[in-house]
């Protein structure tokens, strides 16, 4: 399961509580249905005791069999029992109507409710040998009636057969209805419980989302940490740590950067002696020592490029503020930039195709000047001869976009990132480069807040995005 933590949280709390419910339902509807069936048992009982009363009353016999008098006719004894059930249905109501019939030994039907006609009563679950009051559940035989359910007792009167019915229409519909509003309120607790639970969890966690929104602000920055609670919970934990690792990094940071800057400074010196030297050798020798001193000359420009590159670099991660803040067009900046460079792209056998409207940011022009160059500058390197550059500028949902498309190799998944890295040159190209020109066109827009992205549709595309001016 992915996601926010207080998502996961909610789910999983709904996820148990759903199953909490659905057992509590299982138990009390089960328990419920078995109470409406004693009832309907119980009311079938009723009905059996007090015909035996009337039975024993007329001297005949009672529910066990034992005759207590010598039998009559058996039309007598039928007459009776049909008098006395025949007056209990008609004063029932119809959806707690009795039925009955009564057997002799060997399945004779001796006497049957009316409304049964030559409906027998369904045998199927019937025992072969009765020896007290038995219960079953039965179709009802009445024609157009075989959706609904009866609820059967059959009982031995000496040598006759006594079963007695009653519909569960009333029962089952009771359940049905007392079912969907326990299904309904049993349903509502888990709803709650997640509604709960998130607001529990989303409360928990806003510690933990004040520490991220602070780490993303840090991220920038060159001081500060992140907040504590001071209650001494995990939470308060972390953030100690975090903060204790933080401090560490950057002043391993620091370090790299010092060691680079100083680098970078004692080697500007050395670079231009260098190439004086070189330029004045090369008017002193034949042809074909110039030829080999022009290739170290061409080397060590391509070093002293990398070092006011490496300067210019440190010095935007230092202090990314130190920008200007001028209202500038990118339209126009894009337009100036391809008018320059359409020639050294036909030059190279390379299309520039330019899509411009005119969008406005706060910044510094020349800094945004040399991130457009730069993407272009590692587009034109990765694109083979006859291809395209596509280059956008547009404004999309209070963004200004720059995207940048090459038809060159394009970059794996798991160097999209990467290539943002100092010296990051894993593409092939046409040209060698520094590897510091992407770095230093994502630290640019970093300190125009906003940011480049890459990404690999076909060939290799960049996508700069700023805030636009108010």
């Amino acid at each position: 399961m992915r996601g926010p933590i207080r998502w996961q949280i909610t789910l999983w709390a709904f996820a148990v509580f759903l199953t909490l419910a659905g057992l509590e339902s299982s138990l009390v509807l089960g328990g419920m249905e078995r109470a409406l069936y004693r009832l309907a048992d119980d009311d079938l009982t009723e009905k059996l005791d007090e015909l035996a009363s009337e039975l024993a009353d007329a001297s005949l016999m009672d529910l066990t069999g034992e005759q207590k008098t010598s039998l009559p006719a058996w039309s007598d004894l039928a007459f009776e029992i049909r008098d006395y059930l025949d007056s209990e249905t008609d004063r029932s109501s119809h959806t707690t109507q009795f039925l009955y019939e009564i057997q002799r030994e060997g399945g004779q039907i001796l006497a049957r409710s009316a409304s049964l006609e030559d409906q027998n009563f369904p045998t199927k679950n019937l025992q072969a040998k009765v020896e007290s009051v038995s219960f079953r559940e039965e179709s009802d035989p009445r024609p157009g009636r075989d959706t609904e359910r009866l609820r059967i007792a059959t009982v031995n009167l000496g040598p006759y057969r006594l079963q007695l019915a009653r519909g569960l229409t009333p029962f089952l519909e009771t359940y049905a209805a007392i079912r969907a509003q326990i299904l309904a309120f049993l349903t509502g607790i888990p709803l709650l419980a997640a509604l709960g639970t998130y607001l529990i969890a989303t409360r928990a966690l806003s510690p933990v989302r004040r520490l991220v929104d602070e780490a993303q602000r840090l991220r920038t920055l060159s001081e500060g940490t992140l907040p504590r609670t001071g209650s001494g919970d995990e939470i308060d934990d972390l953030a100690r740590v975090l903060n204790a690792l933080l401090v560490r990094v950057r002043e391993d940071v620091l370090r790299m950067r010092q060691f680079t800057a100083d680098a970078a400074h004692e080697l500007r010196t050395p670079l231009a002696t260098i190439r004086g030297h070189v330029e004045l050798l090369m008017e002193r020798v034949d042809a074909s020592s110039q030829q080999s001193l022009s290739v170290v000359l061409s080397e060590i420009e391509r070093l002293a490029r990398l070092v006011s590159q490496l300067l210019l670099l440190e010095k935007l991660e230092a202090n990314p503020e130190s920008t200007l803040r001028d209202r500038v067009n990118l339209g126009d900046l894009a337009r100036d930039l391809v008018d320059h460079l359409s020639l050294m792209a036909n030059d190279q056998g390379i299309r520039l195709v330019a899509e411009i409207e005119p969008v406005f940011v706060v910044g510094d022009s020349e800094k945004l000047r040399q991130v457009f160059l730069n993407l272009l500058d590692n587009a034109f390197k990765h694109t083979p001869t006859s291809g395209s550059v596509g280059l956008k500028v547009f404004q999309d949902t209070g963004t200004a976009k720059v995207v940048i498309l090459d038809e060159g190799p394009g970059i794996a998944a798991e160097r999209l990132e990467r290539v943002f890295e100092r010296f990051a040159t894993d593409r092939s190209s046409r040209t060698a480069g520094t590897g510091l020109g992407l770095s230093i066109a994502r630290a640019i827009a970093r300190a125009h807040g906003g940011d480049v992205r890459a990404a690999s549709p076909g060939g290799a595309e960049f996508t700069l995005e700023l805030p636009i001016a108010a």
